[in-house]
């Protein structure tokens, strides 16, 4: 993982605290673009970047 970034302390500081934190949006995704993605499967057809709300993008179809 790269250590810069425009929102990378708030995804370090999101890992420790408990969900119930995150889910009501303390130290949500920044809004805009980080400059570094790092993509997570969402849901088996968009991919989201852990650091902004700005990075998505669609998965290629898999053949089969």
């Amino acid at each position: 993982m790269a250590g810069t970034g425009r929102y990378r302390w708030r995804t370090r500081v999101r890992r420790h605290l408990p969900w119930f934190l995150v889910d009501r949006g303390f130290l949500g995704k920044g809004p805009r673009d980080c400059g570094a993605h790092e993509w997570f499967n969402h849901d088996g057809r968009v991919a989201r970047c852990y650091h902004c709300t700005a990075g998505e993008r669609v998965l290629p179809a898999r053949a089969g």
